[in-house]
């Protein structure tokens, strides 16, 4: 498949940004987020062979005029990120708005191979996710010959989290389907509640690996297979102190990590340390002013570290450390008396991630649930999504997605590639 770009231009927001809003602080902990973009595709099936957007219709208009709507309210993601003074210029100069054209059958798009998956990188306004820029939010449309669609967004990890990506598509969905007085106003409390330091002197570092050496490969579990899989680890949980059953999330987590620990274990010759470094929603967590609609990266880092010394590493096990690292998270953000209490945890959590990553002797596996966002959820007034995807990715990660249905899981998964081949034999022999 062929995509040409058609078109290249800033949407600005429909109403000026009042003088008193001009500049966003950002918090603390977007200090923390890795300079980077956070990718994403949704895709549109065309039905009984209509497309979604003819040449220049109406609709397409509206995706315009909505984003432009939406953005008087959204105003930061229309601004610029400022690096050396921690905030966001709200000049209004816009968000990043492309047209593009894709030569082939959206029906026929595939996703078995690495290539597969790396063209999709071709669907988003920054390909390469780590070419950081001060430009916050950039769109891209992608109309396909069949008559499908699909919508790319990128949106800058310095200002929002994926909680936050999910908030603003909900929003510009509602506003081009129903009108912006549908829409729910987001929140800029963060940089209030958490401010940004000058005296930070570490954040989430940019990896300097090769990124040609990095395959993302896409593993589906269906509901049926993580009901089987939550079975074999409770069958196995009466010699351990399980205080809850496992989620679905963490029974995949456990599941993948288990077989990156083995792909490790392959590739040095001996069973190693790793530390497995998750994201931690905050909102709805903490006893503090912060809505499932403010905007930010409003999560911490959660370390969980399995030591052959002390652990196997069976899922049973695994599921064990993870479940414990969960629920001491929860357990400090019950007892989280005020902002700085919050910070500590997320500043501390960091160190001792990033101390962990400094050993070489240690592999670290990082993960991002998507799970429970609205993805599928986002109408423009021409359907729900047929699809989501993530893209390939320049650094190792795993990335989890709900499935359609809601009951299964996606894991796109990035690995060099000779861990990759022994990773999907692990797998393959675990559940297949």
């Amino acid at each position: 498949m062929e995509v040409q770009i058609l078109s290249q231009k800033f949407i600005k927001p429909s109403s000026q940004t009042p003088h008193r809003l001009r500049n966003m602080k950002v918090s603390f902990i977007d200090q923390l987020a890795p300079p980077a973009y956070t990718p994403m595709v949704l895709y549109y099936s065309a039905v009984d062979g209509e497309p979604m957007i003819s040449e220049r219709d109406s609709r397409f208009n509206q995706l315009e005029q909505s984003l432009s709507e939406l953005l008087t309210c959204y105003y930061p993601l229309a601004g610029r990120y400022i690096e050396d003074r921690n905030l966001v210029d709200c000049n209004d100069e816009g968000a990043l708005f492309l047209e593009a054209k894709v030569s082939g059958q959206l029906a026929l798009l595939d996703l078995q191979g690495a290539a597969g998956v790396k063209l999709m990188n071709n669907f988003v306004p920054f390909g390469d996710e780590m070419a950081f820029s001060p430009v916050i939010l950039a769109v891209q449309i992608n109309k396909f010959d069949c008559g499908g669609l699909a919508i790319g967004v990128c949106i800058s990890h310095r200002v929002a989290d994926g909680h936050t990506l999910g908030s603003f598509l909900k929003a510009w969905a509602t506003a081009c389907r129903a009108g912006m007085h549908e829409v729910i106003r987001p929140s800029f409390d963060a940089g209030a509640l958490f401010p940004a330091t000058d005296a930070l002197r570490f954040g989430t570092p940019v990896p300097k690996v090769d990124g040609s050496l990095i395959v993302t490969k896409r593993f589906v579990f269906d509901g049926e297979t993580i009901s089987s899989l939550e079975a074999k680890v409770m069958a196995c949980a009466h010699d351990l102190d399980l205080k809850r059953p496992p989620s679905r999330v963490e029974v995949v987590t456990a599941l993948l990590w288990k077989a990156i620990i083995g792909a490790a274990q392959a590739k040095h010759k001996q069973l190693r340390p790793s530390l497995l470094a998750l994201s931690f929603n905050l909102r709805g967590k903490v006893n503090l002013p912060i809505t499932e609609n403010s905007l930010g990266n409003l999560y911490r880092m959660v370390g969980v570290r399995f030591s052959p010394e002390e652990s196997s590493s069976e899922m049973i096990h695994l599921v064990t450390l993870l479940g414990d690292a969960v629920n001491k998270a929860n357990e400090d953000c019950e007892k989280a008396a005020n902002p700085d209490d919050v910070m500590e945890k997320a500043s501390n959590s960091m160190k001792e991630i990033l101390k962990e990553a400094s050993n070489g002797g240690v592999d670290i596996c990082v993960v991002s649930s998507w799970c429970k966002f609205p993805f599928y959820e986002i109408d423009f007034g021409f359907g729900k999504p047929s699809w989501f995807s993530s893209v390939h990715k320049p650094v190792e990660i795993v990335i989890l997605a709900d499935t359609k249905c809601g009951s299964g899981i996606e894991a796109w998964v990035s690995l060099e590639a000779e861990n990759m081949l022994q990773f999907q034999r692990d797998i393959s022999a675990y559940y297949l």
